[in-house]
Order: structure tokens, then sequence, then C-alpha cells
């Protein structure tokens, strides 16, 4: 399938007018409700305006992708919106992005494997300069959805999880002093670290969670009540085996790369080792997961 087939001139707003990146995406939105394609505008609207920073991927000074899903739709829909000026988005600590290209990306739940793959075949066309400049000066809707190089890029083929994850992952021991795990994970800029026995046998997991939790106990502060602190010989014998959690969610290296992030986005889990047969083979991130699609 090209990704030509999901972009029509009915569906492009060329010039597109809008202050704001959520007026920009509420006017694609109104776009694919005058075409039909959405089955409850005010659910789809009330979805834009939530806001959440994972529904919005930033193409350099290129384009935004701001993308959902939600049940207000039958299937995936795309618009396209091009305005005559930058729009700006503001992204924290005083730092502002901005771009004149947008795309729409809604989804109902159940495609989840083909949102993703579509959310990355934009990443790769949006990656052409030659792409962005004929958009840029785009005039008409029509200018939008005839682009050539629409019907060059290819959906990809479903990806699994061990297409993306991190082989040969940072790991710990049970026994390890759990302060030199703590400086491991800090030298390594991890915010986990899956916990292997002798035979990499995955048995546990140790993040900054747990840390958090030994260091407030530590301190006497947990649960905002007094408790005895730990001293330095106590705090000298903990291991990593005293911390970890054992109740870890894994996944397996054949498992669809788009349910996975469905239940690490449901369940707000940023890390899961994968394993199989029990053994640690690799480590997936969010983040791993963000820089596949969009090609870094």
């Amino acid at each position: 399938m090209k990704l030509s087939e999901l972009v029509s001139a009915d569906r492009v707003a060329a010039p597109l007018v809008a202050r704001s990146l959520a007026d920009a995406a509420w006017a694609l939105v109104e776009r694919l409700a005058a075409a039909g394609a959405v089955d409850d505008p005010e659910k789809l609207r009330q979805r834009v305006e939530e806001a959440r920073g994972e529904d919005i991927v930033m193409l350099g000074d290129r384009a935004f992708l701001t993308h959902y899903r939600t049940d207000a739709v039958r299937d995936l829909e795309v618009a396209i919106g091009v305005a005559a000026e930058p729009i700006a988005r503001e992204a924290g600590d005083a730092e502002w992005q901005q771009a004149r290209i947008i795309v729409l990306l809604v989804a109902h739940p159940r495609q989840a494997a083909r949102y993703l793959q579509v959310l990355g075949a934009f990443s790769r066309l949006l990656s052409q300069p030659d792409v962005v400049e004929a958009w840029l000066a785009a005039k008409t809707p029509a200018d939008v959805a005839s682009l050539p190089a629409l019907g060059n890029i290819d959906i990809a083929p479903h990806l699994t999880v061990r297409d993306v994850m991190t082989l040969r992952p940072h790991t710990t021991r049970p026994e390890t002093p759990l302060r030199e795990a703590a400086r491991d994970m800090v030298r390594s800029r991890v915010s986990g670290l899956p916990v292997v026995d002798g035979d990499g046998m995955l048995v546990g997991m140790l993040s900054e969670r747990e840390l958090m939790r030994h260091m407030l106990s530590s301190a006497a502060f947990l649960g905002g009540a007094a408790a005895r602190p730990l001293n330095a010989a106590e705090q000298a014998r903990r291991t990593v085996r005293d911390v970890m959690t054992r109740q870890v969610l894994c996944v397996s290296p054949d498992q669809p790369l788009a349910e996975v992030a469905s239940v690490m986005s449901n369940k707000d889990v940023e890390r899961v080792p994968v394993v199989r047969e029990g053994c640690l083979v690799g480590f997936l991130t969010r983040g791993d997961i963000v820089r596949k699609l969009i090609g870094f």
C-alpha cells in the first residue's frame, strides 16, 4: 500500500488558517468530519484538546505530526494542512517549536499496527527536503494531494519487537550492592536495569522508582511517617535483591511492535525487558519506538 492511497484533496487545507497548533488540529478534524470520516466529532474534539505530549511528533522545523487513537472514527484517517505562516507551539522551558506543515493522523484503537506504520511513513516522506519544499509552495489542496512522492512511499510491513529492541542491554545481578548498581545507572544514563542471575534468566527490575522508595525509607520519610533510618552498615549491606521489583512486564522478541507499544502506553510503562524462555535477550523503551518511527 502506498501513502498516496490515504491522501485526498478533500482532506487537505491549503492554505491552512490557524493561530496555534490546537487550532490547526481542529481545522483538520473539521475537514475529516466534512468528508464523513468522523463518527463523533465532539468526542474527537475533546481528545484533541487533551493536548498530550505523546500526541505530537516534531520533525525539526519541517512539520508537526499530530496523531490520535480514538473510537470517534471507524478507520484510519489522514488530513494535511499547509499554513502561510509558521504555527508555533510551546515545548516547555521557554522553548518554542514551529512549522508550516501539519499532518493529522486519527485511528480507531483496533488499527494500532497500521497507525504506527503510517506514522512512520509520513516521517520518512517529510525527511525529504524536496517534498517539504513542494508542499510549502502548494497553492491548493490538489497541489498537496497530487505530490508524486506520495506514490513512492510504501507503508512498511508489520514491525516486531526484535526490529527495534536494544541488544545486550545494561544489566545488574541480584547480589550487586545497591550503591554500585545505582552508580552504574547514573554513569550509563539509564533509568532502569534488568536484574539477571548467573544463567542470564530475568529475575527482576531495578528502576529509579525502586531506588526512590529505598532512599525515602532510608531517610525515614516513607509515607510521610517517621521510621528508623538505616545506619551506614545497613545501607552498605543492601543489595539489588532487597529493592528490585519481581513483578515485571516482559515481552517476546516476536511480538508485533504495535501491540507492545499499545500495552506500554495503556499501562504507562516506560521500558520492558525482552525475554525468550525466561532468558533476557533485549530491552525495549518508549524512546526506542519513537526513534524507529521517525527514522533516527
